[in-house]
């Protein structure tokens, strides 16, 4: 009763995990119906399969494919079918954060044709000479719409010019600052007692303000502006002191400023950990789980990392598990009063495990691999497809005296995005052969950066 449990709960725990992944790993941007377009470009670096179509900074789509054609990376991507891309839309190149991710921005065009499906986008990379041109061009019609109506506005064909109309209304008021000025005239013989009063009030003001700025005066404000002054000089020369002492090597800052080797091992270590970040942002990762029955072995599930510390090479870590291991022949001799007795008996180990260590090296659409498979030497043999989103595989391992090496041959097929099924032949070259079936999920980094937000 506890294993039918245990069996119950690990299929509910399974089927969580798969109802995720399809939801999160689809295409971020949510349900719906896709249309299917392409673009071509000359660097397809750091652009990946699932790599987000963002049309007005939000996630639309995902990539698809990318495939080299005539020396050019053609990239196949969807896009939300509620989003209508004009013909004249281009495709962008852009990137983000501090380790420089990269994703795919449309901008959607003013053409009123709609792109059908398989349509192909331009795609804008870099800013060329040709931008450059294009913007002095922008700038030339600008500057002579500019110019256009700046003689529109100094010489009008149907009106008066503009210049004459100014100096006719200077001489207006030329004459009436005349008028004003005769006013005024009048104005300061009227009020000839209140001006002489107003000038010796100056006069006492301007005895003020001589007496404040006297410095030999204790109460003007000249001398409490030299005393503030004195202060300053004293302060000046304390900075002073301790700039020399900074520049001297003393104490931590000026020994950090002025030794040259505290600066190189600064340097050499904010080097190192550029270098670092740099090399951890090329990693990429697969992960892949697999789990179902063979005729021989019963319940199997197989885990599988795969690290490609560079495009074309990578490293695969994984982990078998089966009800029942293989078959293995145990032989026993006896000899009884000169006789010599032999007793050969076949066993099988109980919920056994194996281990995959395996170095492997991609040749565009094959993989060649070796290392351990299934704990025993062995090779391995890879063809991908990308456009059925399959995957071909032969292993060879596990040589045995009296059957020999398990030839292995195994397919896998995507049903729907990071959903698999898969099918495995073992022992192809013996009669005893059995068959494996079974469905996993397989994720990259996009899958694991979407399945990571959602729980963080």
């Amino acid at each position: 009763m506890n294993e039918l449990k245990v069996g119950l709960l690990a299929l509910f725990t399974i089927a969580t995990i798969v109802v995720m992944s399809l939801k999160i790993t689809s295409n971020q941007s949510g349900f719906g119906d896709y249309i299917t377009y392409r673009t071509v470009i000359r660097d397809a670096s750091g652009i990946f399969p699932k790599t987000p179509i963002k049309v007005a900074g939000i996630s639309a789509g995902r990539i698809k494919t990318i495939e080299l054609a005539n020396n050019n990376a053609l990239i196949t991507f969807e896009v939300l079918k509620k989003v209508e891309i004009p013909k004249d839309s281009k495709l962008r190149i852009k990137s983000v954060g501090f380790l420089g991710d990269k994703y795919l921005e449309i901008v959607i065009g003013k053409d009123t044709e709609i792109l059908e499906s398989m349509g192909l986008v331009l795609a804008e990379e870099g800013a060329g000479i040709e931008n450059l041109v294009k913007d002095v061009t922008e700038v030339m019609a600008d500057v002579k719409v500019v110019i256009g109506s700046i003689k529109d506005t100094l010489v009008p064909k149907d009106r008066e010019e503009p210049m004459k109309k100014i100096l006719r209304d200077v001489e207006v008021l030329v004459a009436n600052t005349k008028d004003a000025t005769k006013t005024m005239k009048e104005i300061f013989q009227d009020n000839q007692g209140k001006i002489d009063n107003l000038i010796a009030n100056l006069e006492k003001f301007s005895g003020d303000i001589a007496k404040q700025v006297d410095k030999d005066e204790p109460e003007s404000a000249m001398s409490d502006v030299k005393r503030i002054l004195g202060n300053v000089d004293k302060m000046t020369e304390d900075l002073k002191n301790l700039v020399a002492d900074v520049k001297a090597g003393k104490g931590t800052v000026g020994k950090l400023l002025v030794e040259d080797e505290i600066a190189d091992r600064v340097e050499e270590t904010l080097s190192g950990v550029q270098k670092l970040v740099g090399k951890v942002n090329d990693i990429r990762t697969e992960l892949a789980l697999f789990t179902g029955a063979n005729t021989d072995y019963g319940a199997e599930t197989d885990l599988s990392l795969k690290i490609f510390p560079s495009p074309e090479r990578f490293y695969l870590l994984g982990l078998t598990t089966s009800e029942f291991g293989p078959e293995k022949e145990k032989q026993t001799t006896t000899i009884t009063n000169g006789v010599t007795s032999t007793e050969v008996r076949r066993e099988r180990d109980k919920d056994t495990y194996r281990f995959n260590v395996q170095i492997g090296r991609k040749l565009q659409n094959w993989t060649f691999r070796g290392g351990l498979i299934e704990s025993s030497g062995g090779l391995g043999v890879d063809y991908e497809k990308n456009q059925w989103g399959s995957r071909f595989s032969m292993e060879v391992f596990d040589y045995r005296d009296n059957i020999g090496v398990n030839l292995r041959l195994s397919t896998e097929i995507q049903i729907w995005n990071v959903f698999y099924g898969k099918v495995a032949l073992e022992d192809v070259l013996q009669k005893a052969r059995s068959a494996t079936i079974s469905a996993g999920l397989r994720f990259n980094d996009e899958d694991l950066k979407g399945l990571i937000g959602f729980f963080l």
